[in-house]
């Protein structure tokens, strides 16, 4: 007999913000069963994933309330400043620059850079102690029906579950959102993004550096020692040439192209490639459905951005949920869809001009940025304005 399962809240995908949810709303109290069609977070699997995140201080806010953070911290990395420099002229070399510190606003660090593989294991593991909350791996949801008073579902091992809220949580791909009947609006830019751990001679001291060259940025975040996550992104045939480089030709594209910011690059891990894209729901609600995270949105890997939005909708969806009697009810998911629309439309299309204005090969374009990315240098105020924007605050 198949087994049955009746919950609070079913959240598919066992990803970073679909594991951070259900370890969130479980902190809160409720009953979460989250479904994940891949394997369970293991230590054999967790190097899989080489990239990292950076999450900013509200952010780590909703990590902290997991519970889950004091198993991810140690393979963190606090971060102190960000640094931009522009490389836009002709011969790709540093022209202008500007850091934004933390300390200018008052904190010790703007947040953290989290290693993906680890900190879903960290979270996968904080749940298995919780009584309200558990992970299904190596399974998916087939069928389910969305009424008004629950959401009945059936998943591909036979198992049922009834729950008052399904949350859509599976990534860009993501069959809830399509099932629901809720639209997508999706642009690419001819890039591709290369992802993986370097190891360099300079020490870091907690600060990123973001590199805005011609084709996209060249991006370091990072990690506890002398090591950063690389996030390097250029034109399709530019990221495919690197990307089949060998390890020494790679590491000497990769050295020439950071002007020894940190010193010597002296190892990358295995990397990964992927298209950058951008896409955005054309909802974010259904009869007992919410999406989050890169099932609602997903853009390029720029300004530290992306899983910071997803979170401030974890925490948003979370702090509806503590307050309302009925998680899936139609006055929930009306407040939710008005608080993370206007962000979630914003950044986005601050992501987008951004990306489409490091990666342009015209001159006057380049020149404007630069010129804007002096002001910010010279002009505390706006500097300070620009943080608090970029943080979300």
């Amino acid at each position: 007999m198949s087994e049955r399962i009746e919950t609070d809240i079913l959240v598919i995908g066992g990803g970073l913000a679909g594991l951070t949810l259900t370890a969130r709303l479980a902190a809160d109290g409720a009953d979460v069963t989250c479904v994940e069609a891949g394997e369970a977070p293991s230590e054999e699997n967790a190097d899989r994933d080489q990239r990292t995140t950076a999450t900013l201080m509200p952010g780590i806010g909703t990590l902290q309330r997991t519970g889950a953070w004091p198993a991810i911290e140690p393979d963190a990395q606090r971060l102190h400043g960000m640094r931009i420099v522009d490389c836009g002229g002709t011969d790709r070399t540093p022209r202008d620059e500007t850091t934004f510190d933390a300390a200018e606003m008052g904190d010790d660090a703007f947040g953290w850079n989290i290693q993906n593989g680890p900190t879903r294991l960290a979270l996968a593991r904080h749940l298995a102690t919780k009584d309200t909350a558990r992970l299904l791996a190596g399974t998916r949801i087939e069928h389910w029906v969305a009424r008004e008073d629950a959401v009945l579902a059936t998943l591909s091992d036979g198992t049922r579950v009834k729950a008052r809220l399904l949350v859509g949580a599976d990534g860009r791909g993501s069959v809830v959102r399509e099932r629901s009947g809720i639209g997508l609006r999706k642009w690419g830019y001819a890039q591709k993004a290369i992802a993986a751990r370097v190891e360099h001679t300079r020490p870091h001291e907690g600060v990123s550096i973001e590199m805005h060259h011609v084709g996209g940025p060249l991006t370091f975040a990072p990690l506890p020692g002398n090591r950063s996550g690389l996030v390097w992104m250029n034109a399709d045939a530019e990221a495919d040439r690197l990307a089949a480089l060998g390890d020494t030709a790679f590491l000497a594209e990769l050295n020439a192209r950071s002007h020894g910011l940190y010193g010597e690059i002296t190892a990358a891990a295995p990397r990964a490639l992927w298209p950058a894209t951008t896409q955005v729901a054309t909802g974010l609600t259904a009869t007992r459905t919410v999406l989050v995270a890169e099932a609602a949105h997903a853009f390029p890997p720029i300004g530290a951005q992306g899983f910071n939005l997803s979170l401030r909708d974890v925490e948003t969806l979370a702090g509806l949920v503590a307050e309302a009697d009925d998680p899936g009810s139609e006055a929930l998911l009306s407040a939710y869809a008005r608080k993370r629309t206007p962000d979630i439309l914003a950044r986005t299309a601050g992501v987008d001009i951004l990306n489409r204005s490091v990666r342009t090969e015209l001159r006057p374009v380049r020149d404007i940025r630069r010129a804007g990315l002096s002001l910010l240098g010279t002009a505390p105020p706006l500097r300070r304005l620009a943080m608090r924007i970029g943080m979300g605050r």
